[in-house]
């Protein structure tokens, strides 16, 4: 795919779909081109494929009142003002020219007692999603949707996050931790996952929570350790948290391995060491929530490691093509994924094929009609907890 189609695409949906819709679902025709793109999609196929991308045309809605330099700060959180701080990023970023991308970082990281960059988790990560792919594409046009998809996601996590401090105690790993809360019973226990948990979770868990945090081994000095680690415990509760005869994916969690992508890219872009802890700090703390959320499934690595690969299926070329070349292609949140784990095998090598495995295992199981589990109705789950 050219840069020319994919600016073309990336402007035609700016300009006529607003980044939320109707039932409050986040855009994520971004995401869906920009992996295309990365993983080699022709121009005439991704033109075919963005015919699909809108189930149907979300206008914006006009807001209440206009977002100026001088109040953009008081409508933080309410999705009313789509519109308004659409408008309002369109116009600041524009006004700043070649230096886009240093007023982009400018409101991200706004003195502010509500920092926008202290809620980009909220909305399931995709405020911190749109970021990376901003960067990534180098597109203002992105950076202004992931500004306002920051402005309008921003929910009570940011109370947790605003005093989040690094790990005090520093004896375990990040998937020590998580094997620890699967077993800690002062946790509560619901009755099915979902994203509906997050915010009692929230309320009612923090400071347990923050004791298990508390315990993360980490060194600061040595940022570019942090995020593999991180990425991997995410690869291992996309892939390696089903049952051991029933091989599933869940939804949810699929988007921390996506948030964790977005801040590989981040990092190649924000120099601020600041920055980047406390965006890791963030994300660890709500990996923990969205984990408790789901049941807390038991992690089982050697269902990633002991998946037995084919000879034609031990190359990356046979995963791109089956993703890129069939129906997977019109999917985004697969897309995704997909991409996610070819780059992150170029960044971080083999490892007994943790990557490419968890990619080919995906394509092999996955169901088109079908795709994901998570959801507190869905009979389908993983190795989770449940209440005796």
């Amino acid at each position: 795919m050219s840069r020319t189609v994919i600016n073309k695409l990336l402007a035609d949906t700016h300009a006529n779909h607003q980044v939320t819709d109707h039932h409050g679902f986040h855009t994520h025709t971004a995401h869906h081109l920009g992996s295309l793109y990365f993983l080699g999609v022709t121009d005439d196929k991704v033109e075919q494929l963005y015919k699909n991308m809108h189930d149907e045309f979300n206008d914006y809605k006009p807001s209440p009142h206009e977002i100026t330099r001088d109040n953009w700060h008081k409508s933080i959180g309410d999705r009313r003002f789509c519109q308004a701080y659409q408008d309002f990023f369109d116009r600041e970023l524009s006004a700043s020219g070649n230096k886009w991308h240093e007023k982009f970082l400018e409101f991200l990281l706004d003195n502010h007692p509500k920092p926008l960059i202290n809620s980009v988790v909220s909305g399931l990560g995709h405020p911190l999603i749109h970021i990376g792919y901003a960067f990534e594409l180098d597109s203002q046009i992105v950076a202004s949707e992931a500004l306002t998809l920051s402005a309008v996601c921003y929910n009570y996590l940011h109370e947790v996050i605003d005093k989040l401090k690094p790990p005090k105690i520093g004896l375990k790993s990040a998937l020590t931790i998580i094997q620890d809360l699967r077993s800690d019973e002062r946790l509560p226990l619901f009755d099915g996952p979902g994203v509906a948990n997050l915010e009692s979770i929230v309320e009612m868990s923090t400071d347990l929570i923050l004791s298990h945090y508390d315990q993360w081994l980490v060194d600061v000095n040595n940022l570019d350790k942090i995020i593999e680690e991180l990425l991997d415990l995410t690869v291992y509760l996309y892939g390696a948290a089903h049952k051991p005869d029933q091989i599933e994916f869940d939804f949810f969690l699929l988007h921390l391995f996506t948030s964790m992508n977005a801040i590989c890219v981040i990092r190649q872009h924000v120099h601020d060491q600041e920055v980047i802890k406390h965006l890791l700090w963030q994300i660890f703390f709500f990996i923990i929530v969205v984990y408790i959320a789901q049941m807390r499934p038991k992690i089982d690595p050697a269902l990633i490691y002991d998946y037995k690969l084919d000879n034609h299926k031990q190359s990356w070329n046979y995963v791109i093509d089956r993703t890129i070349n069939t129906d997977f292609a019109e999917h985004v949140h697969l897309v995704k994924v997909i991409r996610a784990l070819r780059d992150a095998e170029a960044a971080y090598g083999n490892k007994n094929g943790l990557y490419l495995k968890t990619a080919v295992k995906t394509i092999d199981n996955i169901s088109i009609d079908n795709m994901w589990i998570g959801g507190a109705t869905n009979p389908r789950q993983l190795n989770i907890l449940k209440r005796t």
